[in-house]
């Protein structure tokens, strides 16, 4: 690729990137259901047929946001793992309580993401992007004594229901305290992940 090639890739993900955090600062300003296409165009400083060039629509902004906010919980709790050490899969559950944490800490992700920490459109959007992260995550988790037995698609289901739990637990606890805050929450929630697994 020439230089100029380079630098026209270059702008071009520069205007991306402007646009998914503008949606990002909408959103979690305003909802998700209120901001326009208008209104993030506008506050990435593009037109709105720029816009277009980039996402068919707002629900395909809202889903780059969703996966850009999961990959940078997924990253730090990845580093954080890494870092921590832990031999047993059971004790490396703890991502589970990373997860909860930060989304106590930071309810605007939380709102954006809805109940959509979600498996499917996370994979599927990192593996487009080619960012192995959650594959990583998975791996470790396949290599564990605990799903030896299972096959990989059986893991990869259990793993599925693990995180789809999690998400939606965060969602219905720390925003409507539904059936209880998160705190009381969590310990069934992690009992419940450790009769998934063992």
């Amino acid at each position: 690729m020439t230089i100029q090639g380079q630098s026209l890739k270059s702008q071009k993900e520069e205007k991306r990137i402007r646009m998914i955090q503008a949606a990002y600062e909408l959103f979690s300003e305003k909802g998700v259901y209120k901001t326009s296409i208008d209104d993030i165009a506008k506050s990435a400083g593009v037109a709105k047929g720029t816009f277009y060039l980039y996402f068919a629509d707002k629900t395909e902004i809202w889903e780059a946001v969703v996966v850009d906010i999961s990959n940078r919980i997924l990253t730090q709790a990845k580093k954080e793992l890494e870092r921590k050490s832990l031999p047993d899969m059971i004790e490396r559950m703890f991502v589970a309580d990373f997860i909860i944490e930060h989304f106590k800490k930071n309810l605007d992700d939380l709102k954006i993401v809805q109940r959509n920490f979600s498996w499917p459109l996370v994979l599927r959007k990192m593996n487009e992007a080619q960012d192995n992260t959650l594959l990583q995550m998975l791996e470790q988790c396949f290599c564990s004594p605990y799903l030896s037995r299972y096959t990989i698609e059986e893991a990869y289901r259990m793993m599925f229901l693990i995180v789809e739990m999690v998400g939606s637990i965060c969602y219905t606890s720390i925003l409507l305290e539904q059936p209880a805050p998160i705190d009381q929450m969590k310990p069934v929630l992690f009992h419940t992940i450790r009769k998934i697994l063992i």
